[in-house]
């Protein structure tokens, strides 16, 4: 076999690895959903979404501070360097999320002790900040063997925490506050996967107990602009849940998030590509400049995008069966929904493909602008939109910002590449 069949070989494999971890989440989110949807009611499953978005934006924000550092500086250091950074990157999360959680609980209770929090949302809001910490300590882990370029061990401890979670739920549906059990077991099932991947990690390439000191300041400059546009993409990717709980009710909530459950499949294929593209990007950008990243992007954003439409084409056929059987649920403005989050999942997975080469350059302080001002126009527009159109509304201004953002990044990249290219012909 030649070197080149070799390495696309090798490429072919780490991505089918982490798309088939990120399938197995998913699955494990879908049967989660689908429980609770056909078991409970709608205010119940409205519950633990918005308790799992907020759970979503203190990973993302870890993520978005975590893991650029992670993905450059991993294939410049050598053993010792690896080892140090992630060490150091872990004894920091280890001192500061304990404090941050006792914070976060005296706050809970003296919410509750003032009646702002009542008997069913005090202890989902306890519950979401223990499921917080111990899924932040799991995902750390996780971003740690993905920087390594080990899907493979990932999946293996993904297996037992899905099968820990699932269960978890299928009991937590017999019990009477259904969203806070169900919570509740996500920690236990985070904690337990946590433990297995930091003992997997450390077989493979043991971390430094000391670390590099100083670390947080030192990422500090490239971080926190990533980290500022993972808090404000969630504002209007996932942020507008609490615009329409405040706007509407939490039974909006429900269906809204039992539609885009079943948009679930596309999700997986750019999320668990997405779980390696950033490392990959990085390497591709570095060996063979911006130009030939540009459009490999572009065809992969290409093909993820005629694979979206495929899967929409047959969801869209079969919608009144799978809402009356699968779902068992049926939802005000159900088509407008499911037209609406397709149109969404389209032009999300195209925009989460593109982003990466702004991201391979370094460029996280012109794409958090961007996502500012999409967040901007986004939750407005979803708030004027539900007042004239209801529930549907809210979609049609997350179908704004995503297209705005979409633009935004064409425009920006090509400026980069187009600059790029002539820098090169000037110097040969």
């Amino acid at each position: 076999m030649s070197d080149r069949r070799r390495r696309h070989f090798a490429f072919a494999r780490l991505l089918s690895t982490a798309v088939i971890s990120q399938a197995l989440l998913s699955a494990a989110s879908f049967a989660v959903g689908l429980i609770l949807i056909r078991s409970t009611t709608d205010v119940q499953y409205g519950y633990y979404i918005l308790a799992s978005n907020a759970i979503l934006l203190l990973v993302s924000l870890q993520t978005g501070f975590f893991n650029p550092p992670l993905a450059i500086r991993m294939n410049q250091f050598d053993r010792k360097g690896r080892g140090a950074l992630v060490g150091g990157l872990y004894r920091a999360q280890y001192r500061s999320l304990p404090v941050a959680g006792g914070i976060a609980i005296l706050i809970a209770l003296g919410l509750w002790y003032t009646h702002v929090l009542d008997a069913h949302t005090g202890p989902l809001v306890l519950v979401t900040v223990a499921a917080a910490l111990a899924i932040l300590h799991r995902e750390y882990f996780r971003m740690v063997l993905f920087a390594h370029r080990r899907p493979q061990d990932v999946l293996r401890t993904d297996v037992f925490y899905v099968a820990l979670m699932v269960g978890g739920v299928l009991a937590a549906v017999l019990t009477p506050a259904p969203a806070v059990t169900a919570i509740f077991t996500l920690s236990l099932a985070a904690m337990a996967s946590g433990i297995l991947l930091s003992q997997t990690l450390r077989r493979h390439e043991p971390w430094s107990s000391e670390g590099t000191q100083g670390i947080l300041r030192e990422i500090a400059p490239l971080a926190a602009w990533p980290t500022a546009g993972a808090a404000i993409h969630w504002a209007f990717s996932q942020g507008y849940i609490y615009l329409v709980a405040g706007t509407l009710d939490v039974a909006a909530v429900a269906a809204i998030a039992a539609t885009r459950l079943l948009l679930m499949p596309v999700n997986l294929l750019s999320t668990g590509i997405g779980s390696l593209m950033l490392p990959l990007a990085s390497g591709w950008l570095h060996r063979y400049g911006a130009p030939l990243l540009w459009r490999r992007l572009c065809l992969l954003a290409l093909g993820l995008a005629a694979a979206t439409l495929c899967y929409f084409a047959i969801l869209w056929l079969l919608r009144d069966w799978i809402f009356a059987t699968v779902l068992k649920k049926q939802f005000a403005q159900r088509d407008e929904l499911l037209l609406l989050w397709g149109a969404l999942f389209l032009v999300m997975v195209v925009r989460n493909q593109l982003a990466y080469l702004l991201a391979a350059q370094g460029r996280f302080r012109a794409q958090s602008l961007l996502t500012l001002a999409c967040a901007v126009i986004s939750l407005a527009a979803s708030y004027w939109g539900m007042l004239r159109f209801g529930v549907a509304g809210a979609l049609m201004g997350l179908l704004v910002g995503e297209l705005i953002s979409v633009i935004g990044i064409v425009i920006i990249s090509f400026r980069n590449v187009a600059l790029l290219s002539t820098a090169q012909l000037r110097t040969q």
